[in-house]
């Protein structure tokens, strides 16, 4: 199945600074070396896979649904965080981030 993520509704913050896909990355790098073995387990316990629809409301960059998809879960993310929303879309729907 593809992946769904929601894209942001929100206008665009004018004040937001100007890096704050750099900040999204540089969040993203840090935390998930933590965060992907809690995911594991998780998905472990609970069995995640092909039979398995995740929704993840404030999915951020993505490293949740990108660890149960890579089980063969339907995933869909939603996150008020555009440049986090960004990373995540990039990196299950690598096709959609090349093109725009």
């Amino acid at each position: 199945m593809t992946p769904t993520l929601v894209r942001n509704l929100r206008d665009a913050d004018p004040s937001a600074p100007a890096d704050a896909g750099t900040r999204a990355r540089d969040w993203a790098e840090i935390q998930e070396r933590m965060l992907a073995p809690l995911y594991e387990a998780v998905y472990d316990r609970l069995e995640v896979g092909a039979a398995t629809r995740m929704l993840s409301l404030g999915c951020g960059s993505g490293l949740a649904l990108l660890i149960a998809a890579a089980r063969g879960a339907q995933v869909t993310g939603v996150d008020s965080d555009r440049e986090r929303l960004a990373l995540a879309r990039a990196r299950l729907l690598p096709e959609e981030g090349a093109e725009g």
